[in-house]
């Protein structure tokens, strides 16, 4: 019996030294996957230093301090580093790897490593005058190694498919820009020479050149001596509070004038002394027509009479005609007064009668026509000798009847001026028996103005 127990108890012995040193697969397994596990991390994570690695080390290359400066950040993050091993390591290694420019051919070692030594080996880069290589970080497996490698390219293609987009954006802008210019040259040149500003064309060369717009280039040009001088009507015009001309309506207006001075062959005045006064005096092109036709028309090829009456009512000499007639200064309302006052006081004239300024104008302001006036002072002169001489013989008991009543009456159908006339036609009647010593066809007409 105790043999059996003592077996049981050597054998419950053995078993529990064997549980104890036999090793369980399972937890075999689950170090072997705990150690791949750590392997793996500190693989990815030495990947995800190399790659900012490759950037530093370019950066570096092209002596771009802020680009380093970015990768190392990216570097201490991937290190897991703290704020301030962050900004030590940051600080410590842009500062170290900044190239130091000299004049002569140097070399100078780019290192970045990193305070850490469980990450990676630190990676070395050669930044000469003349070359750039880049070594790929050793202790790495070919897989690894081979990833970097495609990276380096990778950035280095892209890096100068950057450059070169640079390139081709700069030389498109600058082909645009010169194509903008050279628009620009074109369309201002031909603009200005229509203006007679051909001097202007070198300044439009220059500053299109520096990179003006047109409206820029029209602004400044309209601020130079030359321009100035081209459009000076337009100072004038300011001066009595009319609109500034630009310069297609200035120019609108200089061929529109010229046009209708040469129709009527006044060269004298086809100059731009004058084109300038109309243009300054606001003169449309239809009240210079009209102008024109009267001065041409009515003055210069009028009958001598109606001139000498011009000039002893106005005295405005026969070389002054034309002259003031289109005088802008002179408003046009108040020349067709005056010479539609002179055409009536000529017509007056003819008849051995004299109208005077004041009653020329009053006739001519009721719209009487030289052809009126003539047929009126006709009439006029038929009836004034009689009734002179009848209001001399009733002038003691009938009132007057003169050359002002007889205008009234012949003009104006003035009642009175008619009355005076049949008045004395009827005195003259009842003391002669109904024969009248007065023209028949003159005086005894009942309609006054019919003429």
């Amino acid at each position: 019996m105790a043999d059996e127990q003592e077996k049981r108890r050597a054998r419950q012995a053995k078993e529990y030294a064997d549980s104890v040193t036999k090793r369980n697969p399972l937890q075999d397994s689950l170090a072997a996957l705990q150690a791949n596990i750590t392997a793996s991390k500190a693989t990815t994570k030495a990947k995800n230093i190399e790659i900012p690695t490759i950037k530093f080390e370019m950066a570096a290359n092209a002596g771009d301090v802020l680009a380093m400066t970015a990768a190392a950040k990216e570097i201490a993050k991937a290190s897991e580093y703290g704020p301030y091993q962050t900004k030590t390591f940051v600080d410590s290694i842009v500062k170290k790897n900044t190239p130091v420019v000299t004049t002569t051919s140097t070399t100078s070692k780019v290192n970045i490593y990193t305070p850490n030594p469980v990450v990676i080996d630190p990676a070395v880069t050669s930044v000469t005058t003349a070359a750039v290589t880049t070594a790929v970080p050793t202790g790495l497996d070919a897989a690894t190694s081979e990833l970097i490698k495609s990276l380096q390219l990778q950035i280095s293609s892209l890096t100068a498919s950057s450059q070169q987009s640079k390139i081709d954006a700069a030389a498109e802008a600058a082909a645009a820009k010169a194509e903008k210019a050279q628009n620009a040259i074109t369309v201002l040149t031909d603009r200005f020479k229509r203006y007679g500003l051909a001097s202007l064309v070198p300044k439009i060369k220059e500053l299109a050149i520096a990179g003006a717009g047109e409206s820029t280039i029209t602004l400044q040009l309209q601020e130079t001596e030359e321009y100035q001088q081209r459009f000076n009507a337009n100072k004038d015009r300011i001066k009595k509070n009319l609109s500034v001309l630009n310069p297609g309506e200035y120019l609108a207006l200089e061929d529109k004038y010229r046009q209708i001075i040469r129709a009527y062959g006044l060269k004298d005045f086809d100059n731009d002394n004058y084109v300038n006064q109309f243009i300054s005096n606001d003169v449309s092109p239809e009240e210079l027509s009209n102008r024109v036709v009267t001065a041409v028309q009515r003055v210069k090829n009028a009958d001598p009479a109606i001139t000498a009456t011009l000039r002893d009512f106005y005295g405005i000499g026969q070389n002054d005609l034309v002259a003031y007639v289109l005088d802008p200064n002179q408003t046009f309302q108040k020349i067709e007064r005056q010479v539609a006052a002179a055409e009536i006081g000529t017509a007056a004239r003819k008849q051995g009668l004299e109208a005077g300024v004041n009653v020329a104008e009053q006739l001519a302001a009721q719209g009487i026509t030289q052809a009126e006036a003539q047929r009126g002072y006709s009439t006029i002169a038929d009836v004034l000798p009689g009734a002179t001489k009848l209001s001399n013989i009733y002038g003691g008991t009938l009132d007057k009847y003169g050359q002002s009543e007889a205008e009234q009456d012949i003009f104006n159908t003035l009642a009175s001026a008619q009355r005076k006339r049949k008045n004395l036609i009827g005195r003259e009647t009842a003391e002669f028996t109904g024969t009248s010593g007065l023209s028949r066809t003159a005086l005894t007409r009942e309609q006054g103005g019919t003429y």
